[in-house]
């Protein structure tokens, strides 16, 4: 709207309405793709023309509204055909489609303190380079936003609605809502937050319904004290096939950390409430001998706790605390406490020539009460280690670690028993003894602007007392990033890690649930690898704006990925892109090999069996 004038000199108000500036482009494409995967093929190839306006303006003036909008059709024509020479079947199908997309916003003064948006959006995944069409989708965005400034904080509520059609699946439709509201004190915050969204599948008259409302409350007294709060209701309810399911939950917290500025002290305390309700209806399960159309669960916690770190000098950390937990599950009530004392010692390193050694040591006691079980436990730690890193070369270091720690633990108490079949008890010894060793051996190579690293680590930890249990690790990492020329360059990694174990396992549950016996279980090693190997080119064949990235990544559960069979789950795959500009045309060629295990069932036992799947994608686009 503009002001205009008289031929005689004199001025007056009028309306001019103008259409704005509109921006108008697009683009026109053609896709050829072809997929062989074992002895089925399957060529797609299409053409789409696009056709795209925007513009951006407002209504009467900036300050009060601004409206931008965007909106494009498309006409897509493709056609597929597919055949399996196993089978002996063929088919080709043929689809054209007119496609509209789009969108805008409009903003009410948007500079003020209370500036409201509303907005719509619709694409379609069937406008895509990949051709696709066979599971395309439509989907709509609409929804506003009004806001609420102020200098003790501010408040927003909108909703949005979202809408996806397909074909294959049907109509999906989610309506959401938000509610913020947010005010400051002096020291104290509060902020309130609330959602609610509704999502339904019309197909089969599903639904889910999610009510969540939570309450913030800060508060910071002093720099060296803060105590943050919150509360929080959430209500959920399920319409599936399946059955309906109705849950609620309810939770208040607090958290309490103090840190006085003349002590090295830290103590943080804390309470917490936790309850949920349950209801599902159309569920049966006669595994566990139920077979009724209702259940319910009725659960709720009560959590105290407390704790402290006093720094008694640069080396030394002494640690306590306390925990008080309460339970009822279904009307069963259970409680525990739990109290705990520590101390670490940890000096400096030292300098053994060009070494570094240090070491350290714990102890910590631990008393635990409750309705089912009461035991103590002393537990000391020691370890100690040596390392030393040297420079090979201006541009390489290399690295190494070794270290060895004990561990001591003795309890007692009803944890340490097992109840066996007739009823007796076996008590263990409650004390167990575990000894560690880790060691790690690093290159590390730097030049700019790329780098590489080896690092080869291993680890056996084991109890020499109690339980026979222990755990092996080796692992091999390697990394690099290195430029071949001023244009190209090669990115990697490989990792192979071997793992081996044998754990107790404390008894064998009868079907009233009494455990049996003690066993044990052993792992031979298990072998896991997998690696990607990356080169690019910004300019081919001395070429300007070709661009060529071939990729190869590989995994398997063999010491080396291309020593993995159809048993090992191998895959991997390798794919080759080049992408050319000239001007506003753009030529894509991808060409990808993968080869993956898949089940295959057979008269004695599922087997694995290894597939190879080629595809090649050709496309051209221009834009204008």
């Amino acid at each position: 709207m503009q002001s205009g004038g008289t031929a005689d000199g004199e001025t007056t108000q009028g309306n001019v309405w103008a259409l704005p500036p509109v921006r108008i482009g697009g683009a026109v494409s053609y896709d050829l793709r072809r997929d062989t995967v074992g002895d089925q093929t399957r060529t797609q190839h299409g053409f789409s023309t696009t056709l795209n306006a925007s513009t951006q303006t407002f209504i009467w003036q900036p300050w009060f509204s601004q409206l931008t909008g965007n909106v494009g059709l498309t006409f897509a024509k493709s056609s597929s055909d597919s055949n399996a020479t196993e089978f002996g079947n063929s088919n080709s199908n043929k689809s054209r489609n007119v496609i509209l997309t789009g969108g805008g916003q409009l903003s009410i003064l948007p500079q003020s303190r209370f500036p409201f948006e509303a907005h719509f959006n619709r694409n379609d995944s069937r406008i895509s380079s990949q051709l696709a069409i066979g599971n395309g989708y439509a989907s709509q965005r609409y929804g506003f936003s009004q806001h609420y400034t102020q200098s003790q904080g501010d408040s927003m509520f909108g909703w949005d609605r979202s809408t996806q059609d397909s074909d294959l699946n049907g109509r999906d439709q989610q309506d959401s809502w938000q509610l913020s509201i947010s005010h400051a004190l002096q020291n104290q915050r509060m902020q309130l937050i609330g959602n609610r969204s509704v999502n339904t599948h019309e197909d089969t008259d599903e639904s889910a319904v999610q009510n969540n409302l939570t309450l913030q409350h800060s508060y910071t007294p002093s720099s060296s004290l803060s105590v943050e709060s919150m509360s929080n209701i959430s209500r959920s309810n399920y319409h599936l096939v399946s059955g309906d399911n109705n849950t609620r939950i309810t939770q208040l917290s607090t958290l309490a950390f103090w840190r006085p500025d003349d002590q090295p002290l830290t103590v943080t305390g804390g309470a917490r409430l936790f309850t949920l309700a349950s209801d599902s209806t159309g569920f049966r399960d006669t595994s566990f001998g139920f077979d009724g159309n209702s259940a319910g669960a009725r659960n709720s916690n009560a959590n105290v706790n407390l704790g402290i770190n006093y720094e008694l000098s640069r080396f030394t950390r002494l640690n306590a605390g306390a925990n008080v937990n309460l339970i009822t599950t279904n009307g069963l009530r259970s409680n525990n406490t739990n109290q705990t004392i520590g101390a670490t010692y940890q000096p400096d390193f030292t300098e053994l020539g060009k070494f570094r050694y240090n070491w350290s040591a714990g102890s910590s006691f631990t008393n635990t009460t409750g309705s089912e079980e009461a035991s103590r436990q002393v537990s000391l730690q020691l370890s100690h280690g040596l390392s030393r890193s040297f420079t090979v070369s201006p541009i390489s270091t290399v690295s190494m670690d070794l270290s060895q720690s004990v561990a001591a633990v003795a309890s007692s108490g009803n944890s340490n028993r097992t109840t066996l079949s007739d009823g007796t008890f076996s008590e263990d010894s409650g004390s167990t003894l575990r000894l560690t060793h880790s060691g790690s051996l690093s290159w590390n190579i730097s030049k700019e602007p790329g780098d590489a690293m080896i690092r080869l680590s291993a680890s056996d930890s084991r109890t020499v007392s109690g339980r026979k249990e222990f755990f092996q690790l080796i692992n091999l990492q390697a990394s690099s990033n290195l430029p071949t020329g001023e244009y190209s360059s090669w990115t990697g990694n490989l990792t192979i890690q071997g793992v081996r174990q044998e754990f107790a396992i404390l008894g064998n549950t009868t079907e009233l649930g009494i455990l049996q016996q003690n066993s044990s279980e052993q792992h031979g090693f298990v072998t896991t690898s997998g690696g990607s190997l990356t080169y690019q080119h910004q300019r081919v064949f001395g070429v300007r704006r070709l661009r060529f990235v071939s990729d190869l990544r590989l995994n398997s559960q063999a010491l080396l990925p291309l020593l993995g069979g159809p048993q090992d789950q191998e895959t991997a795959a390798w794919e080759n892109r080049f992408d050319y500009s000239i001007g506003r045309t753009q030529l894509r060629l991808n060409m990808l090999i993968a080869r993956n295990s898949v089940p295959r069932a057979t008269t004695a036992a599922v087997q694995r069996a290894t597939t190879l799947n080629r595809s090649i994608l050709f496309s051209v686009t221009r834009t204008f």
